[in-house]
């Protein structure tokens, strides 16, 4: 199992694009030093908190982090060209030593959906097309392909990488499914509880990833926070992740769930079952947790939110690399 960091250049509306750079730069070097497997980022634009755009960002991060895993977490489908993604994700593999995770996902949010022009009617369209196009351009030459929303014709990117990991989020059964069938792994979105991954998991990923024959394990993002106390923990994330999650609930992610009603809960509510808060004996006991119960492959914390001090961050990224990691 790997340990991951969902470092996603995301913060308070009144950082600048310099600050936000120096801030990541410096928890993605921590993560390194103290022995990370992983480092990903997501992707929103049109954002209301400050934010960098993410494949600049991971290509820039790649000369701060030794042998690490690199993901796209996740690239937002509908609003990519097949080509120019496919040729992204190729440069961005050969900037680093370390293997590549392109994850990908169909987006939620409506104002990104108007302001590309793209119907959200089409959001999964886009997404299949995307993903069969930008798979094949990654692994063969001289493609060929007609869909409704892209086609080429004979066509081979200049630098196709050895081999890309795929992974895709999802969060109703009908995406679950989805991502069992088209990639590597089904994405764990961190709003999800130990709970409901797992019947989605039993009931749905497993049985489709067993009839093609393939691996069932599963990379799980999680919002963690650990400290010297789990009062200390709990009161960072109650902080900054609350204001985060008022957040998705208006952007509309509420919507996406399989239960839509699963983020309006009082925080701790929302916490219990959900976010990994504690000292470390309590992160490496839940991480175990994902392990045994979820045949997880990745578990990726996200420790950092919107108005954290980067120090603060890098703490408790050197505490999981001093006193998890060697336990998990």
């Amino acid at each position: 199992m790997k340990i991951g960091l969902y470092l996603n250049p995301q913060d308070a509306g009144e950082r600048t694009g310099p600050e936000l750079r120096e801030g990541f730069l410096s928890i993605a070097r921590t993560a390194s030093e103290v022995g990370f497997d992983h480092i990903s980022a997501g992707q929103h634009y049109l954002s209301e908190f400050s934010q960098l755009q993410m494949i600049p960002y991971l290509a820039r991060l790649t000369g701060e982090v030794d042998d690490v895993e690199i993901g796209t977490g996740v690239v937002l489908l509908p609003f990519h060209h097949p080509v120019d993604l496919a040729e992204r994700v190729a440069t961005l593999d050969a900037l680093h030593d370390g293997e590549t995770v392109m994850g990908v996902g169909a987006g939620y949010r409506d104002v990104e959906f108007e302001s590309f022009g793209v119907p959200k009617s089409e959001r999964i369209s886009r997404l299949v097309e995307g993903l069969e196009l930008t798979k094949r351009l990654l692994t063969e030459t001289d493609v060929s392909y007609e869909g409704d929303h892209y086609a080429v014709e004979d066509v081979s990117i200049p630098v196709r990488p050895d081999g890309i990991h795929t992974w895709m989020a999802a969060n109703a059964n009908v995406a679950v499914e989805r991502s069992a069938r088209m990639t590597d792994a089904w994405y764990v979105n961190p709003h999800a509880t130990i709970s409901e991954i797992r019947e989605q998991k039993h009931d749905i990923y497993d049985p489709v990833r067993e009839e093609r024959g393939e691996d069932d394990g599963v990379p799980v993002l999680r919002e963690a926070f650990v400290a010297e106390s789990r009062e200390a923990a709990v009161e960072t994330a109650r902080d900054h992740l609350w204001e985060k999650y008022q957040r998705y609930i208006d952007w509309g992610q509420d919507e996406a769930m399989e239960d839509e009603q699963d983020l309006h809960k009082p925080f701790e509510e929302l916490a219990e079952d959900r976010f990994i808060l504690g000292t470390p004996e309590d992160v490496a006991a839940e991480v175990e947790t994902y392990d045994e119960e979820l045949n997880a492959s990745h578990v990726v914390f996200r420790c950092h939110w919107p108005g954290l001090d980067y120090e603060r961050t890098r703490e408790c990224v050197a505490l999981i690399g001093d006193e998890v990691i060697p336990y998990v």
